[in-house]
């Protein structure tokens, strides 16, 4: 069976295509179970920047007049494919395929032909089966979106791929028999990142079967063999694996194929992630850990607050980052198995800029919250909105909302002011704003900066008329405002 990651010409990384395994069966013998067989690191001595790859742990013998090779990269007709100077794979944080510098990559230009990593040292396609120990191929790789659908031959046993719009596909097999290509709608990948992508290759007589893990995180999909959505039945037969292949341009680090260590799934402390899924969302390296997933103890994590919200407190584990952020980052850690509770909050501390004024986060969100608008479309707005926001109505409601002096009673040393809202949803004991009155001696000169102190606010029973109570010292012309 040989392992074959394809990739179209105009994708721009490897496995933007597809990570495909193919059938050889019946080839090879059951593997020690702490066998590794491929640990291709690229990193230095072996591997040296701008090294074609097919010189990458190539060696050269003579004896007696038989010239014996080894060539365990096969690169085909023009194929440009090199090793490279590249230190962005050291940002993946997550548990990796190996323990290794991270200094070089493999670059990848097949230009349309298929270049071939053998499992086996001598270059044949004896292989290595999955009959009687699971086999894991394991790698660094970056995803870009395929315009279009790989065409798959139909000797692949299981495909991993990107679409159009930016999911994580699996092509593998059904009951039926047929094939199928299982989308996962929950995963957004991003063409920035790197991924650690495993491949677990079962075989559970007479079937053989695979689990894919995206950053360690086990992959499930309604389409999956059995209960547990897990475990995937494979396109064609076979239980051996041979080779790893690759087609396309894109870049590749830290390739591993054995039945054990590195490449099986993370052995170290897991932590349990528990948030409110309606309030943020938590990804490790580009891709979602879902409420209730596991991440490794010391992984780096962002957590994304929905719209008006901040990321509160992370309990329950050790957190090194960022606290009252609509988007924060930090690493969680812990000595033992924990959860880790991510708790999200309105805004509380802060300004938003809205209209006329800077006005308070808080209240702004919980007036944006309880409308349901988002907070681009309140920063688009703000001008238009601001007095709905002061006066604590829907936004955009239509109405020109205002207030004004319905009245003026005047006593021997204060006089009675009613103010009245234009809309009778106004409630004056709830409004975001302050009802200030402002005094005047003379028009010419102006109301005064300061508004006045007043002695009462009385409600109606309806609420969108107040009563205030001004001093006559304070000036004979007299205006309200909420601000």
């Amino acid at each position: 069976m040989n392992l074959t990651s394809k990739r179209m010409l105009q994708f721009v990384t490897v496995c933007a295509g597809f990570c495909a395994l193919t059938a050889a069966a019946g080839l090879g013998g059951n593997p020690d179970p702490t066998t590794t067989w491929v640990t291709d690191s690229f990193e230095a001595p072996e591997g040296t920047n701008e090294q074609g790859i097919a010189e990458y742990r190539y060696t050269l013998t003579v004896d007696g007049g038989t010239v014996t090779t080894n060539y365990l990269w096969v690169a085909q007709g023009l194929d440009e494919s090199k090793i490279v100077s590249d230190t962005t794979s050291a940002e993946y944080v997550g548990q990796r395929p190996m323990t290794a510098d991270k200094n070089l990559v493999l670059e990848l230009a097949t230009e349309g032909n298929t270049l071939t990593r053998h499992v086996i040292g001598d270059g044949s396609v004896t292989g290595q089966t999955f009959a009687s120990a699971n086999v894991y191929v394991d790698t660094l790789i970056k995803f870009t979106p395929s315009e279009d659908t790989p065409t798959i031959s139909n000797d692949v046993k299981v495909a991993v791929y990107v679409n159009a719009n930016s999911n994580l596909v699996v092509y593998h097999g059904i009951e039926g028999p047929a094939v199928t290509n299982s989308v996962f709608t929950n995963i957004s990948i991003s063409p920035t990142n790197w991924y650690r992508l495993t491949i677990q290759m079962i075989y559970v007589d007479p079937l053989s079967v695979c689990k894919v893990y995206l950053n360690s995180e086990l992959l499930t999909h309604e389409n999956a063999l059995g209960d547990d959505d897990d475990m995937f039945l494979t396109a064609a037969a076979g239980n051996t694996l041979s080779a790893v292949a690759f087609q396309g341009t894109g870049w590749v680090d830290e390739l591993s194929v054995a039945n054990g260590a590195y490449a099986s799934a993370p052995a170290g402390i897991l932590l349990t992630l528990s948030y409110n899924d309606t309030l943020g969302t938590v990804l490790t390296n580009g891709a979602p850990v879902a409420n209730g997933g596991t991440v490794e103890s010391g992984t780096f994590i962002t957590i994304d607050a929905i719209d008006w919200y901040n990321v509160t407190n992370v309990l329950g584990v050790t957190y090194a980052g960022e606290l009252d952020k609509n988007l924060a980052t930090g690493v969680v850690s812990s000595a033992t198995a924990a959860t880790a509770e991510i708790t999200f909050g309105p805004y509380s501390t802060g300004s938003f800029a809205m209209g006329e004024g800077t006005p308070d986060a808080g209240k702004v969100a919980a007036w944006a919250i309880a409308n349901d608008v988002s907070e681009a479309a309140v920063a688009a707005n703000a001008a238009d909105w601001y007095d709905e926001y002061l006066l604590n109505l829907p936004e955009a409601n239509g109405v020109t909302n205002t207030i004004a002096i319905t009245s003026i009673a005047v006593g021997a040393t204060e006089a009675t002011v009613t103010v009245v809202a234009s809309s009778t949803a106004v409630n004056f004991e709830t409004i975001n704003g302050t009802l200030n009155i402002y005094t005047a001696t003379n028009l010419a000169t102006g109301f005064n900066a300061e508004p006045v102190a007043v002695e009462s606010l009385t409600f109606t029973e309806n609420q969108n008329t107040n009563t205030v109570t001004v001093p006559l010292t304070a000036g004979s012309f007299i205006k309200a405002k909420v601000e």
